[in-house]
């Protein structure tokens, strides 16, 4: 068996056999988006609200490169944005409300089609992203309300979401729910970090699989981290396999000091897939701060280790990116410090 990270010997067998039966792409079916979220048992909700979170974030983009005076850069934002704008998406943005649906059909055309970065437009385009992204987290907020099961109705329960967010008196439960549930749309904004980042270096692999770090390139430093301490026979291996999770950090630390010795073969070949990625990590850190970074959840009491670990992991990786680090580098932070911090943290379930 091949130890990846350390976890709790429970989460490692169904942890391996997730990385290597992972889901292929499908653009035509709203569930058979890139694997988002991928580690952990999948919730509709949570897919919603991080695609939504990946909207936002690339009409962002738009007005950043138009204010950049780089009008094709802008356009492919765009359609980028336009494309996580699936049939299935916009039917479910529609229930929720119906006029939004229309104004973001009409907005990303228009985006798509604009002529020139001049100031009149400029100044459209901001208003226009401003307003959009402060309706996408209305419609967020509406359809986390609907899952309220103490609420009576709508307004009850929309407020007893704010309240969640917000640090309201909502139950324990109810707390809990909200919490996990923010914490499983948040890996979905990672995991389209991930997807941007191989897409930006043409890695030719799945940066979402964690399996895949054993493949890439000759180096046994890099391949240590993922392969070490097998456990083979019936030796159940419950000592080995509870190794220290500052343990790990610090391996990730002194990794990342030889990132030298790495495999550095990749360049970057796309600008815009790589502004998505780097705008996805910094909405991965907005989304820790608004919403995670001050919960808590009420049967784990060693939650504020696990949230700083984050913290540092989010920090750590948004630096790589700014960096223009290898694809490796931003695999490991991800797969060995973000996903298993924000696993036990938050007391996710890995898939089956």
């Amino acid at each position: 068996m091949i130890q990846i990270f350390t976890l709790k010997a429970k989460f490692l067998v169904p942890l391996l056999s997730i990385c290597i039966s992972m889901m292929l792409f499908n653009t035509g079916e709203f569930y058979n988006l890139p694997a988002y979220g991928h580690l952990f048992t999948s919730n509709e909700t949570a897919t919603f609200v991080g695609i939504l979170d990946q909207v936002q974030a690339e009409l962002e983009l738009v007005l950043t490169n138009l204010e950049n005076n780089n009008l094709s850069l802008a356009q492919s934002h765009a359609i980028k944005a336009a494309s996580l704008l699936t049939p299935k998406i916009m039917i479910e943005i529609t229930e929720d409300n119906p006029r939004l649906t229309s104004d973001l059909r009409r907005a990303v055309s228009q985006l798509q089609n604009m002529s020139s970065p001049s100031e009149s437009q400029l100044e459209g385009v901001s208003q226009l992203v401003n307003d959009l992204n402060k309706r996408l987290d209305q419609d967020a907020i509406v359809r986390i309300a609907q899952l309220q099961p103490a609420s009576s109705n709508f307004l009850e329960g929309a407020l007893k979401s704010l309240g969640s967010i917000f640090g309201g008196s909502n139950t324990n439960e109810e707390q809990d729910e909200n919490t996990k549930l923010q914490a499983t749309a948040f890996a979905n904004v990672i995991d389209g970090m991930l997807i941007n980042y191989g897409k930006a270096y043409r890695v030719g692999f799945d940066m979402t699989n964690m399996s895949n770090m054993v493949m890439i390139g000759n180096n046994s430093s890099a391949s240590s981290m993922v392969m070490s301490n097998p456990v083979t026979g019936n030796n159940s291996g419950t000592s080995n396999m509870n190794l220290n999770m500052n343990s790990m950090n610090s391996s990730f630390n002194n990794m990342t000091g030889h990132a030298g010795e790495m495999n550095t073969g990749y360049s970057l070949v796309n600008v815009s897939d790589y502004q998505s990625a780097q705008a996805l990590a910094k909405k991965a850190f907005e989304v820790f701060g608004a919403k995670l970074k001050h919960t808590t959840m009420t049967n784990n009491k060693n939650v504020t280790g696990f949230v700083t670990n984050l913290e540092n992991g989010l920090k750590q990786l948004n630096d790589l990116i700014a960096k223009k680090a290898s694809p490796l580098d931003i695999m490991m932070i991800v797969h060995t410090q973000i996903h298993p911090n924000l696993l036990e943290g938050f007391n996710l379930q890995l898939r089956k």
